[in-house]
């Protein structure tokens, strides 16, 4: 399917997600595996408006079971929304303060509506892998061997002295000289000024139609083969959501670690994290739990999508191992990644569901009574010619901040000016919100478990979790004005503007094929919803989207119980 009709579908159809986060370039990595199209989406946290509100008064946290939660709303919408007129099915996950509170499955698995939807169902998660492959970069920059502000040349030589289109006389394109170098940060925050189907886009679109990065055998061929399309626009100078941005960060990973990417995650998120489910392609014995995938006919009937994926549900969805779309996940493994984000890289032990926790490796279980510090990570093979700083420009000032407040100091305006600390000192009123950065919360709520062993420092999270975007005006991605955006997600920074649910600082990101999460600091919590549905805007039939009532219903019931708590606390 060609890439610049699915793109114009899929931005048809953003305004129907809850926060607006959805993905042109979902589409774009998708449309190549196979079968495309577009759903509105889930989205989300550190809010990063230099005005953020104070955080409220929050009471203190008490048991899980001391007051229940009433989903019945939620599960009734969720039924309604797989009946036989709807979608197949769907699973959905909520957990709060690190806890799973409720864990539902809906409907049919495959399209003959015969085999019930399991738990642990495995789904095409799109463009949630963006999130997993930032996370991988973010690896990189704590440990000192990326740093957000290097050019990506110094690991990709071939993305240097990149050229953009420009009118030229006649109205004809012609090529000038990019103002500046792409960054490791600008690829991070989809601000290269990669041609994304924005005004003016269109020969910037066509030259990367023709090189066709995405028919590419492996990552370096992708990146090859993008290096000879120019740019749409300056790099840093706007957002424009796509998914080049993120294949490109894949190959960085590749060439800095020296190993492929797919065994990157594999080894250095996925094993860590006990996300026995999650990858490029499902093991031939467990496919009989992937979820077809459908789309609207013309008809208006439901009908399995185009693709290779579709017809061979577990096969690779790119032929390349795709940061931007590539990845294949459960519910239960989802929460797992979803929650350490939550926890500000601290890895949680059992979720408080057989269905998930039974799940974990014997060696996972072992892990989570073993206090083996921050060494416990697995090692990463890295190349010479990348070796460690002595410690990364993007995490000095970070720890001096953090260092000054907890000695309990004024923030200086010189610190406010540094790149890598504006997020976080936009969020000052709101650093007791992210888990990872409170240490009075970190010490009193996580487990033993989750203080031992973490994935990624607590530091790091902030930044992915923060409005990366304050170069602009206004600060927002292309999809919401209510949105920044972090290194994989966005992030509410407004939720006055148009009734949509979340909170200030709400971080999240959605599938194209009608998947959805978002992580909720200021609540504790994480919610995910999982669906195999590619909508259509040129059908007046199509099914219609649900992850804002989804996120309402959530917030409606967890405000309800965080109320009752309240009461119930002395």
């Amino acid at each position: 399917m060609p890439v610049f009709p699915v793109l114009r579908r899929c931005l048809l159809i953003l305004g129907a997600g809850w926060t607006g986060a959805a993905s042109a370039n979902d589409v774009a990595s998708a449309a190549h595996a196979g079968s495309m199209s577009f759903v509105g989406g889930a989205s989300a946290p550190a809010a990063e408006a230099t005005d953020a509100q104070p955080a409220p008064p929050r009471s203190e946290p008490v048991s899980t079971s001391a007051v229940t939660s009433d989903f019945s709303a939620l599960h009734a919408f969720m039924r309604e929304s797989t009946d036989a007129r709807g979608y197949l099915g769907a699973v959905t996950l909520i957990l709060r303060d690190g806890r799973i509170v409720d864990f539902q499955s809906y409907g049919q698995r495959d399209l003959a509506r015969r085999e019930p939807m399991r738990k642990d169902a495995i789904f095409r998660i799109y463009s949630m892998s963006k999130t997993v492959a930032s996370a991988a970069v973010m690896l990189l920059v704590e440990q000192g061997r990326v740093r957000l502000d290097d050019p990506i040349s110094r690991y990709l030589p071939e993305l240097a002295q990149r050229q953009v289109t420009t009118a030229g006389d006649g109205g004809k394109p012609a090529l000038r000289p990019a103002a500046s170098e792409i960054t490791v940060r600008h690829l991070l925050t989809h601000t290269a000024g990669f041609a994304a189907g924005l005004k003016g886009d269109d020969a910037a679109l066509a030259a990367m139609q023709r090189n066709d990065p995405h028919g590419a055998s492996d990552l370096r061929g992708f990146v090859e083969r993008l290096s000879h399309a120019p740019l749409a626009a300056d790099p840093g100078t706007r957002f424009g959501y796509d998914g080049a941005a993120i294949e490109v960060l894949a190959r960085m990973v590749e060439v800095v670690s020296g190993q492929p990417f797919d065994a990157f995650l594999r080894e250095r998120i996925f094993q860590p994290l006990g996300m026995r489910d999650t990858g490029f392609e499902v093991p031939v014995a467990q496919r009989g739990r992937v979820v077809d995938i459908t789309t609207m006919g013309d008809d208006g009937r439901l009908r399995i999508a185009d693709g290779p994926s579709a017809r061979k549900p577990g096969a690779a969805l790119n032929a390349y191992p795709s940061g931007a779309g590539g990845l294949y996940s459960t519910a239960c493994d989802y929460a797992r990644f979803a929650q350490m984000l939550l926890d500000g890289g601290a890895i949680a032990g059992r979720l408080g569901d057989s269905a998930c926790d039974d799940g974990l490796a014997a060696e996972q279980r072992a892990l989570e009574n073993s206090p083996q510090g921050e060494d416990a990570r697995l090692p990463t093979h890295l190349q010479p010619s990348f070796p460690r700083r002595r410690e990364s420009r993007d995490f000095s000032a970070i720890s001096q901040v953090r260092h000054s407040r907890e000695r309990g100091l004024r923030f200086t305006s010189a610190a406010a000016e540094h790149p890598a600390t504006s997020g976080l000192l936009a969020r000052k009123a709101l650093d007791s919100r992210v888990r990872g950065n409170d240490e009075v919360r970190e010490r009193r709520d996580l487990p033993a478990s989750h203080q031992h062993r973490r994935l990624l420092r607590a530091e790091t999270v902030a930044l992915m979790l923060s409005n990366q975007l304050t170069m602009l005006d206004p600060p927002v991605h292309q999809y919401s004005p209510n949105e920044g955006f972090g290194f994989g997600g966005s992030v509410v920074i407004d939720i006055g503007r148009d009734g949509r649910p979340g909170s200030l600082g709400r971080f999240g990101w959605p599938g194209a094929a009608s998947t959805t999460y978002a992580i909720d600091p200021a609540q504790h919590r994480v919610a995910i919803a999982l669906l195999q549905h590619l909508p259509r805007s040129d059908v007046k039939a199509d099914l219609p989207r649900i992850s804002r009532n989804f996120y309402r219903l959530v917030d409606e019931t967890m405000n309800q119980r965080s109320t009752s708590n309240a009461k119930a606390t002395p």
